[in-house]
């Protein structure tokens, strides 16, 4: 059935496996002979290099300040990364100004665990142990902890992202693994959280310019000031336009391209030493290009159509912090509204959240945190391809959480915690948690957790019908396929055991593996019923697929991360994931689609990836990065294959950086991601663009 192509780009199907072409096995060699030169060459170069003594980078950081690096995702308060009770993965801001990533997916591909695959030029699916799909639903992403996925697919809108400034990234903190205990539903695998620097450490005014083959064209300008005494602010503004991926082995352009402005602000003031309070916001307008292969009722069923719709959204947020004391107070509350018009269908929504916490610090043996969160979201919906029932809705969540980090000797911390959870769908959810952690010495830490967590229904799940596809003539009738949500449709579930490992066998070397496994229920399965006859426009048939609950099993696996700084100069380091599915559908499911217990999906069994970071003599750097990404199972069987990635700095002042990235330099022809619905294929392309960065 064609449908299955919507079913695959949410949680996949399986096929035979293929096998490893002489194409594919000559890409690997060419691979491994580049990495082999690589470390070579570093192994040279630093002979004869000294350290660029332009930016504190984490090429020169030691092994220990890279373990004491604060976190604040995993448990809503500053952490050193080495005391974490969570599968945690930093990506700095020196790893996305070395890599020359342009967006959050692409910064993101450093991180084990995480799935990141490019579906055209303007799209992503990304997602944390499995489940990949353009509309990623188990995954929560945040920025400076303002949600950005949506309640229509539980997704999050890329195209709309990636043209964050860079340049104001602090860093982005990856926990892998469920956070529902302080972040809520739909933190079900992972959560990403995008932490900006504050106004403070971005004064003065930055420049950034560049573009190339695929990136056409981008550009930006921040300025950064003070207010009084103690307040600091910046704005800035920014453009980027990319160019169009070729169409499937067809050697022509497809219609994916895109633009976008954004500009924003950020003020901080610190009104006493104990009291700051925090303001952002910023808009955004653009258009994107999609190339569709849409139903039709005159045959052959389907025409293509290219679209090309415009986005925009602005949000307003503020952040006040008050300490008293052993208490802290924190007030968080933002207001986003976003509209966009694509051919399927056009959403107008509105969001308003409000969040406030309390630290308490009891003696030496408590840290208790607790807070209550209520958020408001309103829809606007037209529909084209996809029709929503009501068009208009106004949906709320109430939560409340509590969570004690228990000292209970020198060596040891209990974690237990829990939020419950009102939404309009399945009303009260509980999502418990429970974690260890054990530091035998200041060398090694062992973790554990266990904890549930759920993902509520979205929009789409209870109230859409979606024309998906021409399936062929039935009884001289065409008959098109059509997805409908159910009013049924509850919660997905997960329990999760994890156990982690960190040690530092030597002063210069670190690794970090996490292993989990994952028990799903009600996982969502696509049930189809008996055809029926429509006479509108023409006569046809409609075989109806309905959205249900029947499908349940298991995941588990594990991430390795390991770090090494060779010399002063250079640093290797290393990333690996393993990922396997368990899963089944209810003895009473009509679901077409065989599950094997060998399908890993949308998402790869084995990925791994080795990066160079070298400083070298008169202020230049090199950095080099090979990935692997294990082979697809979906609709269409998707080949491993490898990427290689080069980016080379140079300073000729201290105030100025000329930089050259190449990127896909390995490949041609490869997919990275099955096209979601009725979008038509695009390539990733090799990939060269110039970059200089001004700081006056």
């Amino acid at each position: 059935m064609r449908f299955s192509t919507w079913h695959n780009a949410v949680i996949g199907d399986s096929c035979t496996p293929t096998r490893t072409g002489r194409g594919e096995k000559s890409m690997r060699f060419i691979a491994i002979l580049c990495t082999v030169l690589t470390v070579l060459w570093g192994s040279v170069a630093v002979v004869h290099s000294d350290p660029a003594p332009t930016a504190p980078d984490l090429a020169q950081l030691s092994i220990e300040d890279l373990m004491q690096v604060e976190v604040i995702t995993a448990s809503k308060k500053a952490q050193p990364v080495r005391d974490v009770p969570a599968s945690v993965y930093v990506v700095t801001a020196e790893d996305i100004h070395r890599m020359g990533a342009t967006t959050i997916p692409e910064a993101l591909r450093l991180v084990p665990g995480v799935h990141v695959a490019t579906i055209d030029a303007n799209k992503w699916a990304v997602a944390v142990r499995g489940f990949n799909g353009r509309y990623s639903n188990k995954l929560q992403v945040l920025i400076d902890g303002r949600s950005i996925y949506t309640p229509f697919f539980s997704g999050v809108y890329w195209d709309a992202q990636p043209p964050l400034f860079m340049e104001d990234i602090e860093r982005i903190e990856v926990i892998r693994g469920p956070g529902a205990s302080l972040w809520g539903a739909n933190a079900v695998n992972g959560v990403i959280n995008i932490i900006t620097r504050s106004a403070k450490d971005t004064q003065g005014t930055l420049w950034v310019s560049g573009g190339g083959g695929e990136e056409k064209a981008f550009g930006g300008v921040r300025v950064g000031g003070t207010i009084g005494n103690e307040g600091y602010y910046r704005v800035y503004t920014l453009y980027r336009e990319h160019d169009a991926f070729e169409q499937d082995k067809a050697y022509t352009r497809n219609n994916d391209g895109w633009l976008v402005r954004r500009s924003g602000f950020r003020a901080d003031w610190n009104r006493t030493e104990n009291e700051n309070f925090t303001l952002r916001g910023e808009a955004y307008g653009g258009r994107v290009g999609q190339r569709l292969n849409i139903p039709d009722f005159t045959l052959p069923g389907s025409r293509v159509v290219d679209d090309r719709y415009t986005i925009s959204g602005y949000y307003l947020m503020g952040t006040w912090n008050r300490q008293r004391g052993n208490i802290t107070d924190t007030l968080h509350l933002y207001y986003d509204h976003y509209a966009r018009s694509p051919l399927e269908f056009s959403e107008i929504r509105d969001t308003f959240d409000l969040n406030w916490q309390q630290r308490v610090q009891i003696a030496d043996k408590h840290d208790l945190l607790w807070g209550v969160e209520y958020k408001h979201t309103s829809d606007k919906t037209r529909g084209n391809l996809m029709n929503l029932t009501p068009s208009i809705r106004t949906d709320h969540v109430f939560g409340v959480f509590v969570q004690d980090d228990i000292t209970l000797n020198d060596r040891t911390r209990l974690t237990i915690g829990s939020k419950l959870e009102n939404n309009s769908y399945t009303a009260w959810e509980v999502q418990p948690n429970l974690r260890l952690l054990w530091k035998p010495d200041e060398r090694r830490v062992w973790w554990g957790a266990v904890s549930r967590a759920v993902r509520m229904p979205t929009r789409a799940e209870r109230a859409i019908a979606i024309d998906a596809y021409y399936e062929g003539m039935v009884s001289g009738l065409p008959m098109f396929s059509r997805v409908y949500g159910s009013p049924n449709f509850r919660s997905e579930e997960v329990i999760a055991y994890e156990l982690g490992y960190r040690c530092q066998p030597h002063q210069r070397i670190s690794l970090d593996i996490s292993a989990f496994y994952n028990v799903y229920r009600n996982l969502r399965s696509f049930e189809p019923e008996d055809p029926f006859l429509e006479n509108s426009p023409t006569p046809h048939l409609v075989l109806p697929v309905y959205m249900g609950n029947k499908l349940h099993g298991r995941t588990y696996g594990f991430e390795l991360s390991a770090n090494w700084n060779v010399t002063d100069s250079w640093t290797l380091r290393l990333g690996y994931a393993n990922l396997t599915y368990r899963l089944q559908h209810a003895p009473d499911s009509n679901d077409p689609f065989n599950l094997h217990s060998d399908s890993t999906s949308n998402t790869p069994r084995h990925q791994w990836n080795i990066s160079s970071h070298l400083n070298l003599r008169g202020r230049w750097r090199i950095d080099t990065y090979l990935f692997f990404v294990d082979r697809l199972f979906g609709m269409d069987f998707l080949p491993s294959y490898y990427r290689l990635d080069l980016s080379i700095g140079w300073h000729p002042t201290k105030d100025v950086e000329l930089s050259l990235v190449l990127q896909n330099l390995l490949r041609r022809d490869i997919r990275e991601f099955e096209h979601p619905l009725w979008e038509r294929d695009s390539i990733p392309e090799k990939a060269i663009y110039g970059r200089v960065t001004w700081r006056l």
